[in-house]
This record gives structure tokens, C-alpha cells and sequence, in this order.
């Protein structure tokens, strides 16, 4: 078990505004204002990939190898971003998504060296097996359908990893009830209850797609976990609600722009950091626009403002680094 000064720093009670909002690393990016320090970028790493690797379709969006992301935390470090969001992609894939929980799997590798190089810098990761998965589901599958127990296991086996290995926030992506009580669950009996655990509220969105490309997901007609309709923001909310009652640390709203008015609905109550996921997907038309009339980098910058403003302590987006060469 590899433990950081910051973890000794943890209260041990339950926090009432939840572990991130107290957490050492996390609190010196919420005591902050300028935008850059509230943004975290995302990053894919992948064992296959020997330097920088471009996503077909999105040239802007890249693979990287352990290398490239620790070259990338040193520069987001520099930029004075908050963190990175660690994904993993493989080309392993099996029915139960074991590469996902070995500890020696390129994402806990990832998340060691970059808290060795920038013990300061904040490391958030995906934990969720639809990357690993040979159908492409965010639920594993038994001979009698969709497994929940051994499905929850793994993904308790995931959190053990990456807290182990130095985490500092655990994003269960997934959308299947009861994993932020499992994970919570797993790393109390570990005894990295100090590690800090957010749930996702996730509404139905044309607006995944590239992500996945991006970490190689099996393409999927259909998903077996439903997401929550974009029409009903009663709904989110109220998913949001039990989470927090499960002992979500946070809560990451995602889409970014189509989820702004739930991330204020939040805020009105929720004594938990809010997080705005902005997908690959919103920022390509940014990328797109970079010949145009219009200044794209001042129009994403307004975009991830407008979550700040909606009550979002943190935002997640590719154009974090946009924001960061202000």
C-alpha cells in the first residue's frame, strides 16, 4: 500500500461537506479562483502506445504512453490545472474486464509515476469496465443476464487498485446503482476510507460517442445500464440525492453544456463539491472552429465559465488546457 503525506492529513470521521472537498490536494485547487486552477483535463493512457498516438477521427485527441502522461502531468502541473482524469484503454478485453483490477494494469502504473513526479497534482480515475469489456457494457454478464454482485466486485477491485497505487479521487462512471456504496464499502475495509469517491450523473447525450472510439469501447447499440433521460431533471436529481445518500464525495454532472441546469438545481442543496463533465464531444467544435471568424478559445473558455457560474466547484474538459494559456 503506498501512502502520501496528504492521506495522513485526512480526518478520519466522516466529513460533512464529503473526503474530496477536505482532501489536501483538492482543497488547494478549491481554494483558488482562477478557472485554470478549478479545471482538470482528461487523459487516456494505453501500454500499446510507444510515444503520442491521434484517435482516428478526432486528430486533436490522443493516446499516450506512461512516459507522455507523466510529460503531460508536468505540463499540467506548469499550467496550474487542478489534475488529470486517468482512462484507460486496452486491447485485452474479456467478459469480466479482469486487466481493469491487476495492479501492474498501465492505469495504476499511470497513477504511481504521476504522483511521484507531481506529488501535488491531482490525480482523479474511471472506474468502470466498459473499456475492458468484450461486449462494450458498463455491467458484466452472466448466463442469466446482467450480473450486479460480480460486476460491483470488480469495480471494488478497480477502487482498490487505484487507491492503492495513489488516487486521489475515484469516479465511478458507470451509472450502476449501488456502486459508490461498493467502493465505499471496498476501501474501508482496505483502510483507504480517505480516498475520495464521486458518482455521475449521466443524461442520455449524442455527445459519448468519440470518447469511446477514444478508449477503444466495443461498439454498443444499445446500453444495458440506462442513463438518465435529458428531459427529466427530477430524475438526476433525485439520483444525485442517493448518491450522496451512498457516500458520494462528489458528484460529476456529464454532459457538460446540456447538464448546466441540473449542476444549479445541485447547488441550490447539495453540500458536496459539483464537478461539470465537458465530453470530447463538446469540445470538437472548438477544435473545429480554430479557422473560423470566431475565437474558439474564447468560446470554450465562456462555456467551462458558464458551469463555474452554474455552481460547479470543478470542471472536466479537453479544453482545460485552453483555459490554462491564458
Amino acid at each position: 500500500m503506498r501512502w502520501y503525506p496528504y492521506h495522513r492529513a485526512m480526518r478520519e470521521a466522516t466529513l460533512s461537506r464529503g473526503r474530496l472537498a477536505e482532501h489536501p490536494v483538492w482543497a488547494r485547487a478549491l481554494a483558488r479562483t482562477e478557472l485554470a486552477a478549478r479545471a482538470i483535463a482528461p487523459v487516456i493512457v494505453s501500454s500499446a502506445v510507444e510515444d503520442r498516438e491521434k484517435v482516428d477521427g478526432a486528430s486533436w485527441l490522443e493516446r499516450l504512453s506512461l512516459t507522455e502522461v507523466v510529460r503531460e502531468a508536468r505540463a499540467a502541473a506548469a499550467a496550474g490545472l487542478a489534475g488529470l482524469l486517468l482512462f484507460g484503454m486496452s486491447d485485452r478485453k474479456d467478459e469480466s474486464a479482469m486487466l481493469a483490477s491487476q495492479p501492474e494494469h498501465v492505469v495504476p502504473r499511470a497513477i504511481r509515476a504521476v504522483k511521484e513526479a507531481v506529488p501535488d497534482l491531482a490525480v482523479a480515475t474511471d472506474v468502470c469496465v466498459c473499456a475492458y469489456t468484450s461486449h462494450g457494457q458498463c455491467v458484466l454478464f452472466g448466463d442469466h443476464g446482467a450480473d450486479i454482485a460480480a460486476t460491483l466486485e470488480q469495480l471494488a477491485g478497480i477502487a482498490r487498485v487505484h487507491a492503492d497505487a495513489g488516487a486521489d479521487l475515484l469516479v465511478a462512471s458507470g451509472m450502476l446503482e449501488g456502486t459508490v456504496r461498493a467502493l465505499r464499502g471496498a476501501l474501508a475495509s482496505a483502510g483507504r476510507d480517505d480516498v475520495p469517491v464521486a458518482a455521475v450523473v449521466k443524461l442520455e447525450s449524442a455527445l459519448y460517442a468519440t470518447h469511446r472510439v477514444a478508449v477503444s469501447a466495443v461498439p454498443i447499440a444499445e446500453r444495458a445500464v440506462p442513463l438518465i433521460a435529458a428531459a427529466d431533471p427530477a430524475a438526476a436529481v433525485a439520483r444525485a440525492r442517493r448518491e450522496m445518500d451512498d457516500g458520494a464525495d462528489a458528484i460529476v454532472v456529464k454532459p457538460g453544456a446540456p447538464g448546466l441546469d441540473i449542476v444549479a438545481r445541485l447547488a441550490a442543496f447539495a453540500a458536496r463539491p459539483l464537478l461539470s463533465y465537458f465530453t470530447a464531444d463538446e469540445h470538437a467544435p472548438f477544435v473545429a472552429a480554430a479557422e473560423g471568424a470566431s475565437d474558439p478559445r474564447a468560446a470554450e473558455k465562456e462555456h467551462l465559465a458558464a458551469a463555474r457560474r452554474a455552481g460547479a466547484s470543478l470542471v472536466i474538459s479537453s479544453g482545460a488546457w485552453t483555459v490554462a494559456e491564458e
